[in-house]
């Protein structure tokens, strides 16, 4: 590996665009919030406004020195890390919301804005931005863009790339491109800013984004269904999508999700005995086409075998329900000393499959295995739960289990990222889902978006 100069590039940064641009503690940066690192940077730069990025790039560039781009910081895959000891760009200074355009019903806001702060400003306007990340409260919308995420709401309306109209992007060359359009249609040329969603920063650093808004639904409500196993829960899930009843979300907890939320009191509705895995239903719209929809969804999984079905009509109590939900990963964490969570999508009639074979391998290889996630279009977080002290080979034991795991998901015709992305930890796994005349396709558009593989380097695609 080339000697970085770290100290020039230092140097000139603070020269041309101010010391206060350079964060000192780099600590905070040696990870995100997935098991990967530390890799402790060898430089954090944190611009103060767009027009600073491109600069920032082209001294990278000059310099030879390597850059990962970083939004908030809550990727699970090692994605924003700089394991090749250059630089990282922290784009969280830049969180403006440029402007809400409610008759075009779009939104152009910078990286660094928070999902949660996008989604309070449109709907104060009676707009809608449908993404919603588990970690939304902290996430920024940079980074939902970076890996294409999803959350919940996904199952009704798409994820982040089916609002992304436009994006502003710094090439790898310090060269600045405005791709996309404002308008909802728009097929000149190439979809680059289509490219450019899910690439993980590694064609271009964002500088600011134009997306797609809705009318906000007047009403919401939120099932619990609950059932004695992963295969009724299931079922339910494909009646509610054939159903006519259009769910906005439909997400699904296991068995040990179940039991340790049961034993927790922390949701907010009593589970029946038996109840080994929840659904959650979540329906929106007007309200007398609701009201319809609702009794339609709860008959649903009844006859799927729910056990009980639970409805939350008042906001206080929804919330409480999604609270319980979008803090899983955590409270699974909160409960074993380490896990890995995998994010693997499969179609919707594979669900019941993968379910089965993601607890088959836990007790194959003598780990515990939690499953949660968005059932309604495929995408289960995967995780596998242990203590690194239990034994001399438990780390050899999980390894196997996430092996076996993408081997089934690919086996299942799925992916093995629904919405993470591919980062450091799955990038071994990327030749069981392409080949390598794929692989060498994109790495050739890399190429072309930044010629020296300078922008995020060694993510998403295995070393040739």
């Amino acid at each position: 590996m080339a000697v970085l100069d770290l100290a020039a590039l230092h140097e000139r940064v603070c020269s041309e665009l101010g010391s206060d641009v350079v964060v000192r503690d780099r600590e905070p940066y040696a990870r995100d919030d997935g098991a990967e690192g530390p890799f402790l940077p060898g430089l954090v730069v944190r611009p103060r406004e767009r027009a600073e990025v491109a600069p920032l790039v082209r001294l990278c560039h000059a310099f030879g020195v390597p850059l990962s781009p970083r939004g908030a910081g809550t990727g699970t895959v090692g994605g924003c890390l700089a394991d090749h000891g250059g630089v990282v760009l922290d784009l969280g200074g830049l969180r403006s919301i440029v402007d809400i355009d409610e008759r075009s019903m779009l939104a152009i806001v910078e990286p660094g804005v928070l999902t949660a702060e996008l989604h309070r400003a449109v709907e104060a306007r009676g707009l809608f931005y449908p993404p919603d990340p588990a970690s939304l409260k902290i996430c920024s919308v940079g980074g939902n863009v970076a890996t294409n995420a999803g959350g919940p709401r996904a199952c009704k309306y798409g994820v982040t790339g089916n609002f992304v109209l436009g994006l502003d992007v710094v090439d790898g060359t310090g060269v600045s491109h405005e791709v996309g359009h404002r308008s909802i249609k728009g097929v000149t040329g190439y979809n680059l800013a289509g490219l450019l969603v899910g690439s993980e920063g590694t064609l271009g650093v964002l500088t600011r984004c134009v997306l797609r808004l809705v009318p906000r639904p007047p009403f919401a409500v939120t099932l619990l269904a609950s059932f004695a196993d992963e295969a009724a829960a299931c079922d339910a899930v494909h009646r509610c999508l054939t159903g006519g009843v259009a769910p906005a979300a439909l997400e699904l907890a296991d068995r040990t999700c179940t039991e340790l939320l049961a034993r927790s009191g922390t949701l907010a509705v009593e589970l029946p005995p038996g109840a080994r895995t929840l659904l959650w239903v979540e329906l929106d719209g007007d309200g007398a086409g609701l009201d319809r929809a609702l009794l339609r969804a709860a008959d649903l999984c009844r006859e799927a075998g729910a056990l009980a079905v639970a409805q939350a009509t008042d906001p206080a109590t929804r919330d409480a329900l999604w609270d319980v939900r979008r803090a899983l990963s955590h409270t699974l964490r909160a409960h074993w000393p380490k896990k890995i969570s995998e994010d693997v999508a499969v179609p919707l009639a594979r669900l019941p499959d993968l379910a089965a074979a993601a607890r088959d391998i836990g007790a194959r290889h003598r780990v515990d295995v939690a499953s949660f996630g968005h059932a309604g279009d495929g995408n289960l977080h995967v995780n596998f739960l242990y203590d690194p002290k239990a034994s001399s080979d438990i780390g050899e034991r999980v390894d196997r289990c996430v092996a076996d795991l993408f081997a089934a998901t690919i086996a299942l015709g799925g992916t093995l990222s629904g919405e993470h992305g591919i980062g450091l930890s799955k990038r071994p796994y990327m030749p069981l889902e392409q080949p390598p005349e794929l692989r060498a396709l994109q790495l050739a558009l890399k190429r072309a978006w930044d010629p020296q593989n300078l922008l995020n380097p060694g993510k998403v695609f295995p070393p040739s």
